[in-house]
């Protein structure tokens, strides 16, 4: 089957973490299971909204356009509760009392905004997999609705430019090729 007939389905791994790094870690750093936030739900979208500057002649034609901006957003509905993950989409903070045995996640006062990296794996049917990295901040907030059903924090996070000129990137396993049976020449004496 050609690229162009491949048809993608099926969900995939979420990872996210506070980053602080200067590069993108090696896979086998990102994809730690404590920094797989577990069971989603909804499954993981990603949003891409470049914004378009075009020149125009005097009659009104477009001869040259150009991106001014770019912004990508990622979202995802996160089934596992965890309240380190909450933190990481605001600026609350975590308390915990060992006496009491309880831990807070307190809202209020503001700040900066956590950096964290997420990271989506799919994995094809052929074992291959596609991999989507960005760098963000959440800020936009999220939704909880303790209803009759399974409570699913949805979220999302903005790409921010931590890294000069990365805001986001696709990477893909390529297929491996099947090569031609390679005849050996046999000499004629």
């Amino acid at each position: 089957m050609s690229l162009k007939d491949e048809i993608l389905l099926g969900a995939g791994e979420v990872y996210m973490y506070e980053f602080s790094a200067e590069a993108i870690p090696e896979h086998a750093e990102v994809e730690k299971e404590d920094h797989n936030v577990g069971h989603c739900s909804g499954g993981f979208s990603i949003d891409y909204k470049p914004e378009k500057y075009e020149v125009k002649n005097q009659y009104g034609n477009t001869v040259k356009s150009f991106i001014t901006k770019e912004e990508i957003t990622t979202k995802t509905g996160i089934l596992s509760w965890d309240l380190e993950r909450l933190a990481l989409l605001s600026t609350a903070k975590i308390k915990e009392d060992t006496e009491k045995k309880v831990r807070k996640l307190t809202f209020g006062g503001g700040g900066p905004l956590k950096t964290v990296l997420i990271r989506f794996v799919h994995t094809k049917e052929s074992g291959k997999k596609i991999r989507f990295t960005m760098i963000g901040q959440g800020g936009n907030g999220f939704a909880l609705e303790f209803a009759d059903k399974e409570v699913t924090v949805d979220a999302e996070i903005t790409a921010i430019e931590y890294i000069k000129n990365f805001l986001a990137e696709f990477e893909e396993e390529l297929e491996d090729e099947v090569k031609a049976p390679v005849e050996v020449a046999k000499a004629v004496i």
